[in-house]
């Protein structure tokens, strides 16, 4: 009789700390750190000629070439004229940028 109230209390205690552990909240997470500003544009501008000018060429196509920011804006403002209103001028812009820097004559 005794050995049956000693286990129990003793399941009871267990039950009762688990119950506890459960139920204690996680303190929130810390938010991810922000993305540095200079590697979104590029990030924005490489995802933007993936989706347009991939649908013609590659980004091998491009990259296997250095021009200046003036060129590679001559090149897109080309391929902006092949068919209207695919690329707008803000996404050129972002495409211009991209390809001026990772892919641009220092």
């Amino acid at each position: 009789m005794r050995v049956r109230s000693v286990v129990l209390i003793v399941l009871s205690v267990m039950l009762l700390a688990f119950a506890i552990g459960c139920a204690k909240q996680e303190p929130p997470k810390p938010a991810a750190p922000a993305a540095p500003v200079a590697a979104a544009p590029a990030a924005d501008g490489k995802s933007i000629f993936e989706s347009k000018c991939g649908v013609c060429h590659g980004i091998d196509r491009a990259t296997a070439r250095k021009e200046t920011k003036e060129k590679w804006a001559s090149i897109v403002k080309e391929m902006q004229g092949k068919k209207a209103d695919w690329i707008s001028d803000a996404d050129a812009s972002k495409i211009v940028d991209f390809l001026a820097l990772d892919h641009g004559k220092k």
